[in-house]
């Protein structure tokens, strides 16, 4: 069915505990503050929060459901650091100013919130407060690739 008006709540799919979904996760590596080195990449606070999200995905409950990618450039460098939330029919959710140090449990109970969503939908009110405050953008699902039925 298509659902050509979304409402402004998303309700989790009946069978969301049963039915695993997937999604992926873009992380810039690239990303870094203004006026700081760009080199050893290492240093990136980028690509620290790349490797930490990675590995608490793959230690933890989620490392089934989601896809850890990098993104050698989200180009959003006057917020970095950037993540891009994203799956086939569904919301697709691009946030800056996430931190290595700071918000990585923040970043995971966002992608529980999303993947618990049948269309990714996430009203600001329920994602972690870094990422109320860091949403940068959200695109729709495309038309015709809508999972709801």
């Amino acid at each position: 069915m298509n659902n050509p008006i979304h409402t402004a709540r998303s309700e989790p799919h009946p069978e969301a505990s049963s039915q695993p979904a997937t999604c992926s996760i873009h992380i810039c590596t690239s990303c870094r503050a203004r006026g700081t080195p760009r080199e050893p990449k290492e240093n990136r606070p980028g690509f620290q929060l790349y490797h930490q999200v990675r590995e608490a995905i793959l230690e933890g409950p989620l490392r089934e459901r989601v896809d850890v990618q990098p993104a050698t450039c989200l180009s959003i460098c006057p917020r970095p650091c950037g993540i891009a939330l994203s799956s086939p029919g569904r919301w697709t959710y691009l946030f800056g100013d996430q931190q290595p140090e700071t918000t990585v449990d923040d970043i995971l109970a966002c992608i529980s919130l999303y993947i618990k969503n049948i269309d990714g939908f996430m009203p600001r009110r329920d994602r972690p407060e870094s990422l109320r405050k860091g949403i940068l953008g959200r695109v729709p699902p495309r038309k015709g690739d809508h999972k709801c039925t």
